[in-house]
């Protein structure tokens, strides 16, 4: 890493290896890189801020916003005036000084959302697909939805840092869909790759329910928490695991795919709740009979309560095999049926309370059905957070 053989003695950072030509350009850059992450962390701060927030002196510190002011990364925020004596002048971060896209590709929607460097959504673009689209074709679809979300801003291709893509199925680490029950034909499909083709930025692929746990995470009911499981559950039943704080995929990118656990007895409860997974209604569709059903549950019908009882108990069997793996402090519960938490979330806790021996906090999701492509806009961010510390290096070096 760049700050291995560099130490901060008073204020500025110094090298502890034997010095070499460019040295002083590379303590600029340095110095330049760890305003520029203060910076994006604090919001709008005075150069005082930022010392005290990085440990480096402040003519150290007014040098490196210079610098980054000079290359588009940062800008005098304009407070308001008061009306005695002067205030302090403040930085903030540029969010418009680049872009990032993510992508939720599902059955019946591709959801786009443009973001800025500060995670602020610029625009959203959504087209409703038929579920039997070939592969070829949903491609197609995922590229338009992109170029509808950087053309009604008026962003050029060149300004988006990175592109993430969640999508249902088994993601290998070069962003190839090993595969994926859901979208026909994507299976050992080279999804980052064939994008690649129309960004000249780093495009990343990840499982959705990965990408929903990140944005519960930091969005939703589960801010901050480390250790988390998330189940997207509707017509069909994934899991985003969160450890220590970073998505956990597995060596095969298939960790949390609960679905295959027993998958005969999950399909006849889903069916009985959810309806056949064929012809699954989109967004605007008929779920009145699932509606009906949770409805009469909650008003304490017989047939009602066993069907959702029986639907909770085998989505327990999933949970319990996760929690007794990793322990984890919350399990959310997501997807379709999480306005549903009423119901399911007690009798989830009852069935997991009687078999492990802690049972997490369970709670429903609060980021709602934009979750995946949030999730995406948040991996897309940290893919930009190092290509931007590459840009500043860059560009500090140019300057001499």
């Amino acid at each position: 890493m760049l700050y291995d053989d560099w130490r901060l003695v008073k204020g500025e950072f110094v090298s502890t290896s034997r010095p070499e030509s460019g040295g002083q350009s590379l303590l600029r850059l340095i110095n330049s890189v760890a305003v520029l992450s203060a910076l994006r962390e604090s919001g709008p701060a005075t150069i005082t801020d930022l010392a005290r927030a990085t440990g480096l002196s402040r003519p150290t510190v007014e040098a490196a916003v210079d610098d980054l002011v000079a290359q588009g990364w940062a800008a005098e925020h304009q407070a308001r005036q008061r009306r005695v004596g002067r205030p302090a002048r403040r930085f903030a971060f540029r969010g418009d000084s680049g872009y990032v896209l993510g992508l939720d590709v599902g059955a019946h929607r591709v959801l786009g959302v443009l973001a800025d460097l500060n995670g602020e959504t610029v625009h959203m673009a959504e087209t409703r697909v038929d579920p039997a689209l070939d592969a070829e074709a949903r491609l197609a679809v995922v590229r338009d939805v992109g170029t509808r979300c950087l053309t009604s801003p008026g962003v050029e291709r060149s300004q988006v840092m990175a592109v993430a893509v969640g999508c249902p199925g088994i993601i290998a680490p070069d962003g190839t869909v090993t595969l994926s029950t859901v979208i026909p034909g994507w299976v050992d499909f080279p999804l980052a790759r064939r994008l690649s083709r129309s960004f000249s930025c780093p495009v990343l692929v990840d499982n959705d329910a990965n990408l929903a746990a990140l944005a519960e995470r930091a969005h939703g009911v589960a801010r901050d928490v480390d250790d988390l499981v998330y189940l997207l559950i509707g017509r069909r039943i994934g899991a985003g695991l969160v450890l220590g704080g970073r998505v956990h995929r597995g060596f095969g990118g298939a960790a949390g795919e609960i679905g295959l656990l027993d998958f005969d007895t999950w399909e006849r409860s889903r069916e009985a709740l959810l309806g056949p997974a064929t012809g699954e209604p989109g967004r605007t569709g008929d779920h009145s009979a699932t509606e009906r059903i949770l409805d009469d549950a909650r008003a304490g019908e017989a047939s009602a309560v066993e069907i959702v009882d029986g639907f909770c108990a085998v989505l327990a069997r999933q949970a319990v095999a996760m929690t007794l793996t990793v322990d984890p402090e919350m399990i959310v519960l997501g997807g379709g049926l999480a306005s549903a938490g009423d119901l399911l979330l007690p009798r989830l806790e009852k069935h997991i309370g009687d078999v492990c021996v802690r049972t997490p906090r369970l709670a429903a999701s609060t980021v709602g059905q934009e979750a995946v492509v949030l999730g995406a806009v948040r991996l897309a961010l940290g893919a930009a957070d190092e290509a931007l510390q590459q840009q500043a290096r860059a560009g500090v070096a140019a300057r001499g």
